[in-house]
């Protein structure tokens, strides 16, 4: 009987994988990315401070990892998110700060905005989050009310303005969950994942800590 090993080598032979940040073919044992470019990724290793806030690499507009959150984010490359989403998580259960997190939920898109793009990559990234941790991915809990403009495209001040107001708390938490983990794909300002908190902490008496895949420089 052919090995799972063998069986993967022959299959990268005729189908081979390439590494999305380089372009090499990659290894039996490589998922996504090849080993080098893992290496070479700007990692925070905010993880390792006692903040309960995180986030996994620094963003930097021309590098690997906005190239990886733009497929995964515009042209429907979803399995970047999870495999992404897991690598957090990893980093998470490594650190002292984050282990006490009773449910996670993903910053909500506006509904007309995920019927155009298909998904929510928040909700990808929170159910990957999920799958590591063991705790309960919460959905319906805060909706998006409001459909903001691209905050990508607008200044500092301007983003503030958008997102006041954008959110709502949706229906009750189980009782049990005092610590919640609000999770997104990338920080900038903070407007957005600071409106979300204001709308959770309106109805209830809550310990908010924060995730993203990355935060910009």
């Amino acid at each position: 009987m052919i090995s799972l090993k063998t069986w993967n080598a022959f299959v990268d032979l005729i189908f081979p994988r390439v590494c999305i940040g380089c372009k090499r073919h990659l290894n039996f044992y490589e998922k996504i990315l090849c080993i080098g470019c893992r290496l070479d990724l700007p990692l925070t290793h905010f993880q390792k401070n006692r903040e309960n806030a995180s986030a996994l690499f620094y963003f930097e507009k021309e590098g690997k990892v906005a190239q990886m959150i733009h497929q995964f984010k515009y042209l429907d490359q979803r399995h970047l998110g999870v495999y992404l989403g897991h690598w957090l998580g990893d980093t998470l259960l490594e650190s002292s700060n984050l282990k006490k997190v009773d449910g996670i939920i993903p910053v909500p898109l506006h509904p007309s905005k995920k019927r155009k793009r298909g998904y929510n990559q928040a909700a990808i990234i929170a159910g990957a989050l999920s799958e590591k941790l063991k705790v309960p991915l919460v959905k319906e809990t805060l909706i998006r009310v409001k459909r903001t403009q691209s905050l990508a495209q607008i200044g500092y001040d301007e983003r503030w303005r958008e997102v006041d107001q954008a959110f709502e708390f949706n229906k009750p938490l189980p009782k049990e969950m005092k610590h919640i983990l609000l999770v997104d794909d990338v920080i900038t300002t903070g407007a957005t994942l600071t409106a979300c908190a204001n709308a959770l902490l309106k109805k209830n008496p809550l310990k908010l800590s924060i995730v993203s895949l990355a935060c910009r420089l």
